[in-house]
C-alpha cells in the first residue's frame, strides 16, 4: 500500500504539472499511472462525464501489464451516467472504497464484460468541479492488503486536482477561440480600413493635383489626411491579427 509520503509526493508532482498545463492529457496519463503503481492495482482509469448523452466515458486509463487488452477496449466502453459504483460516487459526490464488488449492489459489470476483466475491489472518488462533477477517478483492484480512509481521502485529493487541470483547460481553449476569432475580426476590419484609406487618399492626391494646388498643402487636405489615418489604423488592426505586436501565445493545453 502506498505510504504517506508516496501520495504527497504524487500530489505534489500533480500540483507542479498542474501550474504549466503545457499538455492535460500527459498529465491525466502520468497521474493514472503513478496511482496504479502507488496500489500496485491492475487498474487505475479516468471516467468523465459525457451530459449531452448522459454516459461515463474513459479517456484515460492505466492498465498492469497483464490488463493490455483491457485498456485498449476501455477506450470504447461507456457507462449510463448513473448505473455501477461509479455512477454512485458521481451522484452522491462522495469518495467510497469497496471491498467486494461481488456483493455490492452498486457493481455495474458491463464493463467487466466489454474489457475481459474481473473486478473484485474498487477505490472511487469523484472529480469535482464549480459546475458540478465532470467525472471520476477509479482504482481497480488494488494489492491486497488494508485500505485505510487515508487512502480514500488521498484519491480525493487527487481527483480535486485532475478536475482544476480539466477545467482549466476548457476555459484556455474557450479563450484561445476567443482570441483567434478575435484576431481574425481584426485582420478583416484592418484590411478594409487600410483599403478604404488607400482609396480616399489616392482620390485626395488626384483632387489636389487637378486643382494644381501647391504640393506643401497636399498633407493638410482632409481626403489625404483621413485617409492616411485609416490607413493606418487599418495597418495596426492588421498587425494584432497577424500577431504582430501581440504575439501568439504558444503553449497549448
Amino acid at each position: 500500500m502506498p505510504t504517506a509520503a508516496d501520495r504527497l509526493h504524487l500530489l505534489y508532482e500533480v500540483s507542479r504539472r498542474l501550474t504549466s498545463l503545457d499538455d492535460l492529457d500527459e498529465l491525466m496519463r502520468y497521474s493514472t499511472q503513478r496511482t496504479r503503481e502507488l496500489f500496485d492495482a491492475d487498474g487505475c482509469a479516468l471516467l468523465f462525464l459525457d451530459r449531452e448523452r448522459g454516459e461515463l466515458y474513459f479517456p484515460v486509463a492505466s492498465q498492469s501489464a497483464a490488463q493490455r487488452v483491457a485498456e485498449e477496449r476501455l477506450t470504447e466502453v461507456r457507462v449510463p451516467r448513473d448505473r455501477g459504483i461509479a455512477g454512485w460516487v458521481l451522484a452522491r459526490d462522495e469518495a467510497v472504497r469497496v471491498d467486494d464488488v461481488a456483493s455490492d449492489p452498486r457493481f455495474y459489470s458491463g464493463v467487466d464484460q466489454a474489457t475481459k476483466m474481473t473486478t473484485r475491489s474498487v477505490l472511487c472518488a469523484p472529480l469535482r468541479s464549480p459546475s458540478g462533477n465532470i467525472g471520476v477517478i477509479e482504482v481497480v483492484n488494488p494489492a491486497p492488503g488494508a485500505l485505510t480512509q487515508e487512502d480514500v481521502e488521498f484519491l480525493e485529493a487527487l481527483a480535486a486536482d485532475i478536475a482544476v487541470a480539466h477545467e482549466r483547460a476548457l476555459l484556455y481553449a474557450r479563450l484561445r477561440g476567443e482570441v483567434t476569432n478575435l484576431r481574425q475580426a481584426c485582420r478583416r476590419v484592418g484590411a478594409g480600413l487600410a483599403l478604404v484609406g488607400l482609396v480616399v487618399g489616392a482620390g485626395g492626391i488626384v483632387g489636389h493635383l487637378a486643382w494644381a494646388l501647391p504640393l506643401a498643402e497636399l498633407p493638410g487636405r482632409p481626403g489625404v489626411l483621413g485617409g492616411g489615418m485609416a490607413v493606418a489604423v487599418g495597418v495596426f488592426l492588421l498587425a494584432i491579427g497577424r500577431g504582430w505586436i501581440i504575439p501568439r501565445s504558444t503553449h497549448a493545453t
